[in-house]
């Protein structure tokens, strides 16, 4: 644990990044008595998580939900007050169109016709057997689910829509991080108490979840906002609008260079990027790639209300992954239209096309009839939405990590270890894993009492 200390005047901590990852190691850093300074290229806290105001309509990217005990409400008092509690209804679009839970529910299995059910449970059965894994997500996911039910269930789609790359390409420990439910719900266990479920006649879907609570109606500016003033209250500075292009060490102190000027610091913590601080510090790239995403602002005329309020493509057609749908979440007395935002991978090394994915959206949904007068309010880009995990990945992760480390840089947060964290909850807590293992207290303190 970080024990309180008092600072020293150049006892000065830099943080790289206001995301929740920078903003949660500024709340620590700070309360361990630690000068702490924060950079953030963007005008405001908050990272990735930004919204845009369109006519009656507010949108953003990414997840809005938090659970009632995130690790986000401890940041600054009265935070949970300002986020309503809502009911998550996640349904997906199967192969071939119908709507079902997401993001996969074994008990689906009992309403297949009995032939195809027999061929399920048997190929389930033999890939238990017969298939061993290689490092890759294709040979996991057909050794859990067998190949029929990994392909009839729209999961092999949905795998490489958001990798632009086929599942043998993609490394195992994503089903791990992104896949947990599915890792859970295939364990033998699980499988032997569905079946029994099953039995007593309890339908798929039919477990009531607990309300969880969403970003304010305004977007993510109140929130952030809130969390920006608490720190400043307790003395941590902000650089908004300033981006990092050097570091180096000079000694004891580190010298940072960015579009404001230059500085020293005694310690810096960076959640930005792993590739973006690797450039800044070596002036090469690490190999590592992470996946863009487009994010589209849609209005619809009408949504078919089976769509829950998050809805998944596990289909074999279109181009886009996800679809929030906030008129189902912050419903507006005198909007008729419904407001959603559309999420969609961007390929390596291709453009934003935010225009040609509309379009595949926009046929997508009304061929299928889900959806009717759909319209294209705005879009927005999201930089390195998620790290792309190919077969391997991880050693040379490991590598890059250690290289860094070994010039004195604290790595936290999903950016800065180029690790998938689902939730904020997850990123706050690796993010005290960090610190309290990196030690900075006895290195920019020296020894406490």
């Amino acid at each position: 644990m970080l024990d309180p200390a008092p600072s020293r005047p150049n006892g000065l901590v830099v943080v790289l990044g206001g995301g929740i990852a920078g903003l949660a190691a500024a709340s620590r850093l700070s309360q361990a008595g630690l000068r702490v300074l924060v950079i953030e290229r963007e005008r405001q806290g908050g990272g990735q998580h930004r919204g845009c105001d369109i006519g009656p309509y507010t949108f953003d990217a990414g997840s809005i939900f938090y659970e009632r005990s995130a690790a986000l409400f401890d940041l600054a008092p009265g935070l949970r007050d300002l986020c309503p509690a809502v009911t998550r209804v996640q349904r997906r679009i199967t192969p071939g169109g119908a709507i079902r839970h997401y993001p996969f529910d074994p008990r689906e299995l009992l309403a297949r016709r009995v032939p195809d059910l027999l061929h399920a449970m048997a190929d389930l059965a033999w890939s238990r057997l017969t298939v061993r894994r290689n490092g890759t997500l294709d040979a996991i996911c057909r050794q859990r689910l067998g190949r029929h039910l990994f392909e009839s269930t729209g999961l092999a789609a949905y795998i490489a829509r958001f990798h632009h790359e086929p599942p043998g390409s993609v490394d195992e420990s994503f089903f791990f991080h992104r896949m947990a439910y599915v890792a859970r719900a295939t364990q033998p266990a699980a499988l032997a108490r569905m079946a029994l479920r099953a039995a007593a006649g309890q339908p798929a879907g039919a477990r009531i979840r607990p309300p969880l609570h969403v970003r304010p109606r305004e977007g993510f500016a109140p929130l952030f906002a809130r969390i920006t003033a608490h720190l400043a209250g307790r003395g941590v500075q902000f650089r908004f609008g300033e981006e990092l292009f050097a570091l180096r060490r000079e000694g004891r102190f580190f010298l940072l260079c960015t579009t404001a000027g230059t500085f020293h610091a005694e310690a810096v913590v960076s959640t930005i990027p792993l590739d973006t601080l690797h450039r800044a510090l070596f002036a090469t790239g690490s190999g590592l790639v992470s996946l863009d995403m487009t994010a589209l602002f849609v209005s619809a005329a009408r949504l078919s209300p089976q769509l829950g309020n998050v809805l998944y493509n596990f289909d074999g057609k279109g181009l886009w992954k996800r679809a929030t749908i906030y008129s189902r979440i912050y419903p507006q007395e005198h909007e008729s239209r419904e407001f959603l935002t559309v999420e969609a991978m961007i390929p390596q090394d291709a453009s934003p096309a935010p225009g040609a994915v509309f379009a595949d959206f926009q046929r997508h949904m009304e061929g299928l009839r889900l959806a009717d007068g759909l319209v294209l309010e705005g879009h927005a880009h999201a930089g390195n939405a998620y790290p792309l995990y190919t077969p391997g990945s991880g050693a040379v992760t490991g590598q890059i990590l250690r290289r860094i480390e070994r010039a004195g840089i604290v790595l936290a947060g999903r950016q800065g270890r180029f690790e998938y964290l689902p939730t904020s909850s997850s990123v706050i807590r690796r993010v005290a894993e960090e610190l309290d293992s990196a030690r900075l207290l006895s290195a920019v303190c020296g020894p406490t009492a």
